[in-house]
């Protein structure tokens, strides 16, 4: 009997106890990481005013595609001729190529890289390269004379074939002044405007049916289309 009241007694705490156990030994009662997978969302930003390029609505960015009509255009020539993509492209395919400024060192060695292979160009599928810049004749005049240029040069005077070609944006006042200080002008004067606009110094491979074959497009202003790779897509 007594036995039996130490057990009576002794009973809730063993069953305490072992309720205690399970808790510390089960795992499924510890805090530990889900299993369940985790979904993160990243969006990759890449900071254009690196590449001069303001944040402004009125920018027309991101480029045309492989396989997009490319938009027929006329256009002045440096020496005041008019030129269509139209028109030149019944005589082949035509290498359209966006110059920022002759003032841009890098423009000037990537235009001079298609006049080195200029023969190249023309033997691989009769093509014929038009360069596209917003500056004003008087300069793209005097520079595409003294490179001797066999392609010409017109000038997108009211910046429709910038914006039809998505390479046209309004640049950052500091690059601005950053090439008022190197060049002696500001961006607008070189191009005889209102506003400082450039564009993205992009390369497109136009068929004869006006299809885009080819595209080169990066805000990089540093990164050219390469004239072998260009080639090779005759």
């Amino acid at each position: 009997m007594h036995l039996f009241k130490i057990g009576f007694f002794l009973l809730p705490f063993l069953f305490l106890l072992a309720c205690n156990n399970t808790n510390s030994t089960d795992p499924s009662n510890k805090m530990k990481p889900s299993s369940e997978p985790k979904t993160t969302l990243q969006t990759t930003i890449i900071d254009l005013t690196k590449y001069g390029i303001a944040n402004n609505p009125e920018n027309v960015l991101g480029g045309l595609k492989v396989g997009d009509k490319a938009p027929d255009f006329k256009m002045l020539d440096q020496d005041g001729k008019e030129n269509s993509l139209a028109t030149t492209l019944l005589e082949g395919p035509v290498l359209l190529v966006f110059l920022r400024a002759e003032w841009c060192s890098f423009c000037v060695r990537h235009l001079q890289e298609f006049q080195d292979n200029i023969q190249a160009i023309h033997e691989a599928g009769k093509v014929k390269v038009i360069a596209v810049s917003p500056q004003q004749r008087s300069y793209i005049q005097e520079f595409h004379q003294e490179h001797q240029f066999s392609f010409p040069i017109l000038h997108d005077e009211d910046h429709s074939v910038m914006k039809d070609y998505k390479v046209f944006f309004h640049v950052t006042e500091k690059y601005n002044a950053y090439i008022e200080k190197a060049k002696g002008n500001r961006i607008e004067v070189f191009n005889g405007d209102t506003a400082p606009v450039m564009p993205i110094p992009a390369t497109y491979l136009i068929n004869p049916d006006q299809t885009i074959k080819y595209v080169h497009y990066d805000p990089n202003y540093k990164k050219r289309s390469d004239v072998k790779e260009v080639i090779a897509m005759f």
